[in-house]
């Protein structure tokens, strides 16, 4: 018989590595931000904006390559991501690669106009990401209904950012409703299937649902695409020993 879902009192929440980052941004201290933004890309904060100012703290620093990598991550996250497009153009400028440089800047150009939103793109990137982080505040702060209505609304304004809806299936993990996190995260690795991040929450939630059949799948797929990742290793031993517990 499955075991009965346990809630998940509280995730411990990452360091707000991002905010830090983007304090030691604004004076212009790039390579600190750097190592901040990359730690946090690191501990699962992988997100459309952190990839993008990471690419701005190479771009700053004449690392034009490790720049165009962080910028591709940000638009492969969010493909209406105008601020990544046009500084990847830029990039791509510096690089010699005139071609795609123009191509790019079209492209940034075109999704600055108004779309389905009634706002110009840039405008309803910046709104969705916004609420965004009031959601990622109140969620810290344990207010999960008022994190869930921020999230909504970011992905209101821009339902194809991955990012926002891994975070909304963060949010209602913590809030002890992995179901519905789960639904959250299938959709995520639908368009992005070995993102780490959204295998780990996905392998989690079908944990928590008691279906520890899928969370062993999940997992296992998880440790063959990422045999290094430490955190793989205590979920998998917290797994092993609620099967020994069945058996």
């Amino acid at each position: 018989m499955p075991a009965s879902p346990r809630r998940l009192e509280r995730l411990e929440p990452a360091p707000d590595l991002l905010t830090v980052a983007r304090e030691r941004f604004a004076p212009r201290d790039y390579r600190g931000a750097a190592l901040l933004l990359d730690s946090a890309i690191r501990s699962g904060q992988g997100y459309a904006d952190a990839h993008h100012l990471l690419g701005m703290c190479y771009a700053l620093t004449e690392q034009p390559e490790q720049a165009l990598r962080c910028f591709d991550a940000a638009v492969r996250l969010n493909p209406r991501y105008v601020e990544a497009h046009l500084n990847r153009a830029i990039v791509l400028g510096d690089l010699g690669r005139a071609a795609e440089a123009e191509q790019g800047m079209a492209q940034a150009l075109d999704l600055g106009a108004p779309d389905a939103t009634g706002f110009p793109t840039m405008v309803a990137d910046r709104l969705a990401n916004m609420h965004a982080e009031l959601g990622r505040a109140y969620r810290e702060a344990g207010a999960f209904s008022k994190a869930t209505e921020h999230l909504e609304a970011a992905l209101n304004l821009r339902p194809a950012f991955a990012d926002l809806r891994l975070e909304l299936a963060r949010t209602r993990l913590e809030a002890g409703d992995p179901s519905s996190a789960g639904a959250e995260l299938d959709a995520v690795l639908e368009k992005h299937a070995d993102w780490l991040d959204a295998m780990l929450l996905r392998g989690l939630a079908a944990y928590l649902s008691g279906d520890l059949e899928q969370a062993k799948t999940v997992w296992d797929r998880a440790s063959e695409r990422n045999p290094d990742e430490p955190r793989l290793e205590s979920y998998r031993s917290m797994l092993a020993r609620r099967l020994r517990e069945q058996s």
